[in-house]
């Protein structure tokens, strides 16, 4: 009689945007999966704003793979949505107010080309409003997957202990159990862990401010910082961004807030968290050097809510049906 496989599908270690993306499109493709992570006071995913755009950064570039990657971001919470019976993804225009006539200039030559054309609402003296943007109420989102999860028993609150994985023949344990794959997701945290010895993540740290303002605007205000409404009167508003890895606390957030709008402003809450990014700002996903069936996925730096349901589907299909992943995301090109 043909012994039963026991084995679990995959071990995902760690909770962020990442592994929760990933987790549930193992839920979603009927894999057995089991999570373990341990909360953090850097974790990125916990402190991001969570806003999704096309047109990002100082030069305002149109997003990497923007039309692949906001299709699935839509489809994907959309379906997480409907299975957590909760509402995780909204809508919202941004609005870029304009600094001097340079920049409508400027912009007026953005739109003269069809890439940018297509993700503006209008344009005026004011500024400009752009569209095929929004946000995920990332904490919710999170905390609903947990809860979900842990309800179906595939969640456990540790920290991931590097010596008791043993790689075997063909499969890995750990601890009492036995995994067929093992997926990290362990965003900065992975520089002490160190599987990977291969790449190169910095951390970049950053801090975000919840605060109570009669500001009355309900698109986002893009404007060197994102001023997100997110119920009457309160706003999220982020985020620094320091080359380093320390918190810096709220007063640059306050202050940049304070000069770019009339309204008094009450600081309800501050938010840190640390970023994991690559030296090309792209996401890093793939498969160990010397170990199979050892994958990561790191590195989404400031665009985990566009970015982690596209790359998980990328790396769930390319450990199941031997598909590629994009030569821009893929860990082999640090390899050649």
């Amino acid at each position: 009689m043909k012994k039963l496989d026991k084995k679990i599908d995959y071990l995902i270690v760690g909770q962020g945007l990442s592994g929760t993306c990933f987790a549930w499109r193992s839920y979603f493709g009927n894999k057995t999966f089991k999570i373990i992570d341990k909360e953090n006071s850097f974790s990125a995913s916990k402190a991001s704003v969570g806003i999704y755009n096309p047109i990002t950064g100082r030069k305002y570039n149109v997003t990497w793979n923007v039309d692949k990657l906001f299709y699935e971001l839509k489809c994907f919470y959309k379906k997480v949505e409907k299975k957590l019976n909760q509402k995780l993804l909204y809508e919202k225009n941004i609005f870029r107010p304009f600094k001097g006539n340079n920049e409508v200039n400027d912009w007026n030559i953005r739109l003269a080309s069809k890439k940018y054309l297509k993700f503006c609402e209008k344009i005026n003296d004011d500024g400009v409003l752009t569209n095929t943007s929004g946000y995920l109420d990332v904490n919710k989102f999170l905390l609903s997957s947990k809860k979900y999860f842990d309800n179906l028993r595939r969640y456990k609150s540790e920290n991931f202990d590097k010596t008791k994985l043993k790689i075997k023949k063909n499969y890995f344990s750990y601890k009492n159990e036995e995994f067929k794959y093992v997926i990290m997701c362990t965003g900065i945290s992975e520089k002490k862990i160190n599987l990977f010895k291969d790449i190169k993540l910095n951390g970049v740290s950053g801090n975000s401010i919840i605060v109570k303002s009669k500001i009355g605007n309900d698109s986002i205000i893009n404007k060197g910082i994102n001023i997100l409404p997110i119920k009457k009167n309160v706003y999220h508003i982020g985020s620094t961004y320091y080359h380093n890895m320390k918190d810096e606390g709220p007063d640059e957030l306050v202050s940049k807030t304070k000069n770019l709008i009339k309204e008094d402003i009450s600081l309800i809450d501050s938010k840190f968290g640390i970023r994991s990014t690559s030296k090309d700002r792209r996401p890093i996903i793939g498969e160990h050097n010397k170990i199979k069936k050892l994958f990561i996925m790191n590195a989404m730096g400031s665009k985990g809510v566009s970015q982690a349901p596209y790359c998980s589907k990328k790396l769930f299909n390319y450990i199941n049906e031997d598909k590629n992943i994009d030569k821009e995301i893929n860990i082999d090109r640090y390899r050649s």
